[in-house]
């Protein structure tokens, strides 16, 4: 139990750096990121625009995040969250789910020495994953996003840009901490 907790404690540090690496990403490549066109006032989203089976949960400008800190917040206070809490609500949805992920693969990794390429390669697929189930399967599936075709090219490229970023140095960080841990023969 205790072997268990120290993987899950050092996945939750490799997450913190990952997360640290995922917001440079998205800072580096803002710019080469092409925004999805503005819906028109007034204009209700046709059933086209979403791949919910569950209707949509999310407002025409706001992220997967905000929406879920947003719904989260309503739930248990009764009214919406001022402009300033979601924003925050925003922040811990995105921060507790990558931490949450980060400390499953280190549970998951376990003391297996990859090193060097092996955990560039595994971090990069364990990025890629969480992107392609999480951002472009369930997001949308949930109604907290539009389907994936309503955004430009540019956009799902930054964000799995973003998500190998954490992938890789989530790896890394944990890895280094649970080969840095283990007992010298």
């Amino acid at each position: 139990m205790r072997t268990l907790r120290r993987k899950l404690g050092y996945g939750l540090l490799g997450g913190a750096a990952g997360l640290l690496a995922m917001e440079l990403v998205k800072r580096v490549t803002a710019p080469l990121v092409k925004r999805r066109a503005p819906e028109p006032a007034g204009e209700v989203l046709t059933a086209r625009s979403s791949i919910s089976m569950i209707g949509r949960h999310h407002g025409s400008d706001e992220s997967a995040t905000d929406a879920l800190g947003r719904i989260l917040y309503e739930n248990l206070v009764g009214r919406a969250p001022s402009p300033a809490t979601q924003r925050k609500l925003s922040w811990a949805v995105h921060i507790g789910y990558g931490l949450v992920a980060a400390s499953l693969y280190g549970a998951i990794r376990g003391g297996r020495d990859r090193g060097g390429a092996g955990t560039v390669i595994g971090g990069a697929l364990f990025g890629a994953g969480l992107w392609l189930l999480g951002d472009e399967l369930v997001v949308p599936l949930l109604g907290l996003s539009e389907k994936p075709t309503s955004y430009p090219v540019t956009s799902h490229l930054q964000s799995l840009a973003q998500h190998l970023g954490f992938g890789v140095a989530t790896a890394a960080a944990t890895g280094a901490l649970l080969d840095g841990h283990r007992p010298r023969r």
